[in-house]
């Protein structure tokens, strides 16, 4: 057992933070709580860890990301409207899918984050199930809290349906043609998806720290048969569906005209939502989709530095959050500062729910904690974290703004309004994930993901292709998208 104690200690949920604060852990779960000295009596025998000064916490859950340990403006490409940017990383090659993963796991173990889930996600390679075995891989060695989705799409992977793939290839040039022809498949096929998934629920199934799910990548890129086959095969296994939905205007317009119901209708047809079910993005929801999320109890993941980097607009998180809808926090690896400062996004979407009214005192604060912690434990269907309670997994992280930044704070000052308004992840002391300390301040890993040779290394497997075809493409898509309306 292991007896932690800190300065402050604040639990999430209702529970009023403890000032001083001790957490007893043992077997990687919480095993008690409350002031240090009557833990100390209780536990005398127990190994002691003192924070000192620091504000502990319930780590941070980042539930959407796709493991992309350099973002696209490091390898050389910029910001644009979403359907155009995903073309332009045509340009590039195949990078190393275990050690980008690599260096996003350390990056956000750096910055607080105890949990994610990895989106669905190819780098086209043609070997789709070596891809994501490099990212179990490698948020196995750091020690990173993962749910892992099997991805899957089968139309859409140029423009959407119902939209004339066809005709359009035929406006592009022949080396922009023959640039799309070579490219190799991004998932395996439906049957092949449905096998892989069972053999790493078997594999996976006693693991302490990575779990699997389902990641179709959205409604337009997968077909009705194969949302009715993955949402059967969820439900009698147990594994969760995590997917993009509504996230640009050129997918609403896709919506409406394969949708006509509501999307989210069709998908309740096909029996998604016989397990459980979180999307990411929404940006481009009306109040119909609203209310049907809500009734179907979908949790949403908003990613909002992604989604006004990408043309995509700004989450309506202040409407959502009057709908009563579940809202967790991804930082896409597209964040607004185009680091994983999880901290920084969390304050930026914690501005954006509060809206116009009034609050009381706290309950903004609150609600962008919980965003970041119990939301988004349920985001990622793991409902045992994201709180520092009895039973719960003893992922924890200290801050301690005070040594890393001489922040003077005010008796008065409310400890949860200071790590919201003003913390980042450069105040991060130590991130610990089932009871094994994963970071700490001074680990050579820290803020720079690991050693320059492994970043030269990425760099260069990730490197320019073909990003003169890449462009025309991304063009075209421009010229596609400006004349639907999109």
């Amino acid at each position: 057992m292991k007896l932690v104690l800190a300065k402050h200690v604040v639990p999430g949920g209702t529970q009023a933070p403890l000032c001083p604060g001790a957490v007893l852990i043992s077997e990687g779960r919480i095993v008690d709580l409350g002031p240090p000295r009557g833990l100390r009596q209780k536990y005398p025998q127990t190994d002691v860890m003192d924070l000192g000064d620091a504000i502990l916490l319930p780590g941070f859950v980042n539930a959407h990301q796709h493991g992309r340990g350099l973002s696209q403006i490091q390898l050389g490409y910029p910001d644009d409207q979403l359907e155009p940017w995903i073309a332009r990383r045509r340009g590039r090659g195949v990078p190393d899918a275990y050690l980008l993963t690599r260096l996003a796991a350390q990056s956000m173990l750096a910055n607080g984050v105890t949990a994610t889930l990895h989106a669905n996600y190819s780098y086209g390679s043609g070997d789709y199930e070596a891809e994501l075995r490099g990212v179990l891989r490698a948020y196995d060695e750091a020690g990173l809290r993962a749910t892992v989705c099997v991805g899957f799409a089968d139309r859409g992977g140029l423009i959407y349906p119902p939209a004339d793939e066809t005709a359009f290839r035929e406006t592009l040039s022949l080396g922009a043609q023959a640039l799309l022809a070579k490219a190799k498949p991004a998932y395996l096929p439906l049957d092949a998806t449905l096998n892989l998934m069972d053999r790493l629920l078997a594999e996976y199934a006693n693991h302490p720290t990575i779990s699997l799910a389902y990641g179709p990548a959205g409604p337009q890129w997968v077909s009705d048969r194969a949302w009715r086959e993955i949402a059967s095969h969820a439900a009698g296994t147990g594994a969760g569906i995590h997917f993009h939905l509504l996230e640009s205007p050129a997918q609403r317009q896709a919506a409406d005209a394969l949708y006509p119901e509501g999307v989210l209708t069709r998908l309740e047809h096909l029996g998604l939502f016989e397990t459980s079910v979180s999307a990411a993005h929404f940006v481009q929801a009306r109040p119909a989709d609203i209310a049907a999320a809500l009734r179907l109890g979908l949790v949403i993941v908003a990613n909002p530095g992604a989604n006004m980097r990408l043309h995509n607009g700004v989450p309506a998180l202040a409407d959502w959050r009057e709908a009563g809808l579940p809202i967790a926090l991804g930082t896409d690896n597209c964040g607004l500062d185009d680091n994983e400062d999880y901290l920084s996004e969390l304050r930026l979407g914690g501005l954006l729910a509060r809206g116009t009214g009034a609050s009381t005192a706290g309950a903004s604060s609150r609600f962008a904690l919980a965003m970041g912690t119990r939301n988004g434990a349920k985001a990622i269907f793991q409902p045992d974290c994201g709180l520092i309670d009895r039973g719960c997994r003893a992922d924890l992280i200290a801050l301690d703004p005070s040594k890393a930044r001489g922040v003077y704070l005010d008796p008065d000052c409310d400890l949860l309004d200071l790590v919201i308004a003003r913390c980042t992840g450069d105040d991060t002391l130590m991130t610990m994930v089932e009871g094994e300390v994963r970071y700490q301040r001074g680990d050579p890993a820290g803020k720079t993901s690991g050693d320059a040779a492994r970043m030269a290394t990425a760099v260069r497997l990730a490197g320019p292709d073909a990003p003169s075809k890449a462009s025309e493409i991304a063009t075209a898509l421009h010229t596609h998208i400006n004349e639907a309306g999109y």
